[in-house]
């Protein structure tokens, strides 16, 4: 594009350059006489590569205007601009030329014929680079779409245009397509995207933003109309043709409808996929769209996240004990060490609140380690009043027992204590003993190599496989606090503790239950057979000095 307000420039330029080829490719021209009148042009043609702009034309400002309208308004990033000028006064500032992406300044006087063709080829060179940049940076060469960066740019400028108040953002994620590339392998995963691709281009109209936003996700911005979960759902119900390969699979999708123009699409996509990650978890195959309340229940995690670091830094988690006792003679048999958080005004964040979030987070891993040594440096003062068979029972999570240091760690914690690994006993609950069967088999087989027992916690609250159950190298069956609660009002719940009771008798186990406040619930359970107990009739949870006080006591007593 020529942009001068002098007609000989135009005529001058188009002389010298016509029939001329750069980079094997004919040039086309375009011409404006006016910086207004060059704005108009680019608004609507969108493939110009080089604009050769006169400096000063309608004011003496118009051209470096012009540029910043093109930079800044137009967003026309890979076009390159010559300036040219013939008043040399009127140089633009080496600031300018840096800010703008200016390609070349020359005066009208320099550019010579040949110098005018080697200053548009490189530019043009230029050109061709940026583009190629652009494609690595913004669009997804398999699918032939733009990638997540370019969804975001694409999304902000629908957001800020104000024009689309009806749109909707989503997210749309290919169900288990980690298990199509394992089992068929990525060339075949790879065809089954650009399927998918493919029919989601055929459906969606061309006012709809498409883009590969990740391995196997989609994101969409558009009217609600056409951006609709259900009829883009029901594409999938049609098996995909790869390769003569006949494939069916499902997705599932996240939206969000809190748009506007003050909301920029990075926080848009974020609602988005909180949607997504909740639709994954209780809708797979279907949809959830993004509530507020979505996003204040995430912020609260966020902020309790952020505080449980805090308390690890600062040292306001901390253990306490509750005693295990024998039914039959209520003798000590034992302690569960259990973890507390006491923010800095006294109060108490519950453990089902926060131990979900350090699992999440990984924290779990160091804080369970800490939890280990403490418990066990605790055992060996207790064992030193004159318990010398007590146990120390602790937690141990999934992402602890997952993580390939665990037996490392743990067998550090007995070699530093010094404790008789028989006085220890790992805590896990029958959800993380039934998953991946094989691996908790071993794993458990290792444990006990240790010399070490386990107990099976909230035993009755899972599904577990007793065939299963057999195999397993445990010792003990905790029955949930649910069910012995439930033995003080003749429900199905004194069956089901029975039940545990019997399974227990029958596989040799030790069976404990935990949350006893009555007398008549111990009383109950001793009659059905359950060795030992734990709960508020015997001691609540303590700190480790007001639990060797109690321990003293009860020593002193027998």
């Amino acid at each position: 594009m020529v942009v001068d307000d002098e007609p000989d420039v135009h005529r001058a330029t188009t002389f010298a350059l016509t029939g001329v080829k750069i980079l094997g490719r004919p040039l086309e021209f375009l011409h404006a006489y006016s910086a207004l009148e060059a704005e108009s042009l680019l608004k609507t043609e969108r493939d110009v590569a080089v604009v050769l702009l006169d400096v000063v034309m309608e004011r003496e400002d118009a051209g470096l205007a012009l540029i910043k309208t093109i930079r800044q308004d137009l967003k026309l990033t890979e076009l390159r601009i010559i300036l040219r000028t013939g008043q040399p006064g009127y140089a633009p500032e080496i600031e300018t030329i840096h800010d703008f992406d200016i390609n070349d300044y020359k005066t009208k006087s320099e550019l010579t014929r040949t110098k005018l063709y080697a200053t548009v080829t490189a530019a043009l060179r230029a050109f061709e680079q940026i583009r190629k940049l652009d494609e690595l940076a913004f669009y997804d060469r398999l699918c032939n779409l733009p990638n997540r960066n370019r969804f975001l740019d694409l999304s902000d400028d629908r957001l800020s245009s104000g024009r689309h108040l009806d749109d909707v953002m989503a997210i749309l994620d290919v169900d288990d397509f980690s298990e199509i590339n394992d089992a068929l392998g990525h060339q075949q995963g790879d065809r089954l995207l650009q399927a998918v691709a493919d029919r989601l281009k055929l459906e969606m109209s061309s006012d709809v933003v498409l883009a590969r936003i990740g391995s196997d996700t989609f994101g969409l911005m558009g009217s609600s109309r056409v951006v609709d979960p259900i009829a883009l759902l029901a594409l999938f119900r049609t098996p995909f043709v790869v390769q003569d390969d006949s494939m069916v699979v499902t997705a599932t999708m996240g939206l969000t409808k809190l748009l506007g123009r003050d909301v920029l699409a990075r926080d848009a996509i974020k609602d988005a996929n909180i949607a997504l990650k909740q639709a994954k978890k209780t809708r797979r195959g279907s949809f959830v769209m993004f509530s507020s309340e979505m996003g204040s229940e995430i912020r609260e995690r966020v902020r309790l996240l952020q505080n449980l670091r805090q308390a690890v830094e600062s040292e306001r988690l901390f253990v306490v004990y509750q005693p295990q006792v024998n039914l039959h003679t209520g003798a000590v048999v034992g302690m569960e060490a259990l973890i507390r958080w006491r923010n800095e005004d006294g109060s108490f964040v519950p453990p089902d609140r926060f131990i979900p979030l350090a699992e999440a987070s990984g924290m779990i891993v160091a804080i369970g380690d800490w939890v280990l040594r403490s418990a066990c440096h605790e055992l060996v003062r207790l064992q030193a009043m004159g318990a010398a068979d007590l146990r120390m029972s602790v937690n141990v999570s999934q992402i602890q027992f997952r993580h390939p240091e665990f037996l490392e760690k743990l067998n550090a914690a007995l070699l530093d204590t010094r404790i008789n690994p028989k006085c220890l006993e790992l805590e896990i609950t029958e959800s993380v003993a039934m998953d991946d069967p094989q691996f908790m088999l071993e794993s458990l087989h290792m444990v006990r190599e240790l010399g070490i027992s386990i107990a099976i916690d909230d035993f009755g609250t899972g599904y577990s496989s007793l065939s299963h159950l057999r195999q397993l190298p445990i010792d003990r069956l905790k029955i949930d606090r649910a069910f012995v609660t439930e033995l003080s009002r003749d429900v199905s719940g004194g069956h089901i503790a029975s039940m545990v009771i019997e399974l227990g008798r029958n596989l040799k186990l030790t069976v404990i239950a935990e949350g006893i406040e009555e007398e008549a619930q111990a009383t109950k359970l001793l009659a059905m057979g359950c060795h030992e107990g734990q709960g508020y009739l015997y001691g609540k949870p303590m700190s480790a000095i007001a639990l060797r006080e109690w321990l003293a006591g009860r020593l002193a007593a027998r």
